[in-house]
């Protein structure tokens, strides 16, 4: 018996075996963002809302939670308040997250920040050191310490860093790293493209999202902040060559905040990519007003102002994402009927494998030649 084709066959079926989707559960993460409490009345430095959008969080049981900025009130404080000692805010955040990850005994889900305005200064003005520090202190310990670390990028380790959970690839750009202290550019518009272009491109996951606090594009907001890259014509020609970027490098979903609503957006690059972004869900922190003054080329998919979050289940064939608000007034949860559905990356074998694989063809098509020359 002539066993050279059902070697060739076995080989190829492993190959295949190999290169093709892995065969995976389906699992979940959450984001939001905002979790700060109300301008000059705070107590806290964060949301009374959210203990109790951390115990509905933990009923789901995600595998990961990320917060998109904002986690506390920062130095927009009432008049004489003790919380000037910004540990004392970060400390009362960690206590109202408890349901989700216990920092006291550092177990549970694991949580995933990234500061946002409130977390260095909130009028975005010159960044505070000791509120920086307090954050640095509170989280570094608990995200990759594989951020930017050069002499032009300075060292981000602790703000910025990216990791892979499954089949999904997380890069996190702390936005308020840099900034410009030019008379008439004061501010914050610029992050580390080199950096975060670099994580998108050396990952193979069939899922790629990036997260900062504040959105590239005007959606359902209030004001010129929602623009990071800036209003000018300088700025709007770096939006589009990020955005660009940022596509062709397989991104799919923009996670921020800064805007205290939830919204779902579409965009679509100059190639034709198309990428969520996604106001995660307000946290807790004032609600803002939505209206209807999003940029040109943006496609509004769905709003809401109520406190929330979103749910992304994410599985080989889709990734969706659902959106959970709350009822302040009997603290009831409601999940809209509405829900984003992501494709997956498709990922191509690199030319080592192509060559890997050929062997297998060839060993496959002369064992069936043969067959029929004796046949």
């Amino acid at each position: 018996m002539n066993t050279k084709p059902i070697v060739g066959v076995v080989v190829c079926v492993s190959m295949f075996l190999l290169y093709a989707p892995a065969l995976q559960a389906d699992w979940t993460f959450v984001m939001m963002g905002d979790t700060r409490g109300d301008d000059g009345t705070t107590t806290t430095g964060i949301s009374p809302y959210l203990n109790t959008i951390a115990q509905k969080i933990g009923t789901l049981s995600p595998d990961l939670v990320l917060v998109a900025g904002d986690l506390i009130n920062g130095d927009l404080l009432p008049s004489g308040s003790p919380l000037w000692s910004y540990a004392i805010q970060y400390a009362n955040w960690k206590t109202a997250m408890q349901p989700v990850f216990d920092y006291s005994i550092n177990t549970g889900i694991p949580i995933y920040p990234v500061r946002g305005n409130h977390d260095n200064c909130h009028s975005e003005t010159a960044p505070i050191p000791d509120l920086k520090q307090a954050y640095y202190d509170a989280f570094s310990p608990y995200v990759p310490a594989n951020g930017p670390n050069t002499i032009s990028s300075g060292d981000q380790r602790g703000f910025s860093y990216s990791f892979t959970y499954n089949n999904a690839t997380f890069v996190v750009a702390d936005e308020y790293f840099y900034y410009n202290q030019t008379p008439g550019q004061d501010g914050y518009h610029e992050l580390d493209q080199a950096w975060v272009t670099q994580q998108l491109h050396d990952s193979s996951s069939a899922y790629k999202v990036l997260m900062g606090h504040v959105p590239f594009f005007m959606t359902q907001g209030h004001d010129s902040m929602e623009h990071f890259f800036g209003e000018t014509a300088a700025g709007y020609a770096n939006r589009t060559n990020f955005w660009n970027t940022m596509g062709t490098n397989g991104l799919q979903l923009y996670v921020t905040g800064h805007v205290h609503n939830e919204s779902v957006a579409r965009t679509t690059n100059d190639y034709g990519n198309s990428i969520i972004q996604l106001m995660a869900g307000n946290g807790g922190g004032p609600p803002d007003p939505i209206s209807d003054r999003h940029d040109p080329g943006v496609e509004m998919l769905y709003t809401n102002e109520l406190f929330g979050f979103s749910l992304a289940t994410v599985g080989a064939a889709e990734m969706t994402i659902q959106y959970y608000s709350l009822n302040t007034n009997d603290s009831s949860w409601a999940v809209a009927s509405y829900v984003t559905s992501i494709s997956p990356n498709q990922a191509v074998p690199e030319a080592s494998s192509a060559m890997l694989l050929a062997p297998a063809m060839m060993a496959l098509m002369t064992g069936r030649s043969r067959k029929r020359r004796r046949g």
